[in-house]
């Protein structure tokens, strides 16, 4: 008579079984991880950044639209500063319209896994002043800048923010300022 292993594979094809107790029960371990830790490691991750020009009152500060037709580009964070007491409109929209050089400066998405040669399926451009369409304000925030003090405003979106394809994010200030940062940070995920 032969004795024959019988049990769980471990799904991987390596011939390995799984663990089982004294209770037969299966050992396992769950592993909870971001959606943009998973999609860095993925070498999927990318931040978009504008530092210090000179806007005038309305001006979009940064805007990233997804170019990408099969993947959702998931919003994560959004970070902004101006020199000037004011607030911030951020509004999405979907544009088909692609960007120029003539809309703002062209910004190009910095890929989060340096290990990673992708390429963001978005476009992003900073002073904005070509394109009038706002879209759907969905948040504002209030900057409490004074002449001396510095307060940037660091907003997690939890990932609430979708763009599907052609749909776009901006950050636009209420102010003049000689000076403004921001960033938008995001990830692609699979429509």
């Amino acid at each position: 008579m032969s004795l024959e292993r019988v049990g769980l594979l471990d799904g991987t094809g390596n011939g390995y079984y799984a663990e089982v107790n004294s209770s037969n029960q299966l050992s396992t371990r769950s592993v909870l991880v971001s959606g943009l830790h998973d999609a860095t490691l993925r070498g999927d991750a990318y931040a978009w950044n504008t530092v210090t020009y000179d806007i005038t009152a309305a001006d979009t500060i940064l805007t990233v639209r997804n170019t990408s037709t099969d993947r959702l580009l998931v919003i994560n964070n959004l970070y902004m500063w101006t020199d000037v007491n004011g607030f911030f409109d951020i509004h999405i929209e979907t544009i088909a319209t692609a960007f120029t050089e003539t809309d703002g400066a062209v910004v190009t998405g910095v890929n989060l896994n340096t290990a990673s040669n992708n390429v963001a399926d978005a476009g992003a451009i900073s002073d904005e002043e070509a394109i009038a369409a706002q879209g759907s304000i969905i948040l504002t925030l209030r900057s409490n800048e004074s002449a001396t003090d510095q307060f940037a405003i660091n907003y997690p979106t939890n990932d609430a923010i979708v763009l599907g394809t052609n749909g776009r994010i901006s950050i636009d200030a209420s102010a003049a300022a000689a000076a403004c940062e921001a960033t938008i940070t995001g990830y692609f995920i699979d429509n």
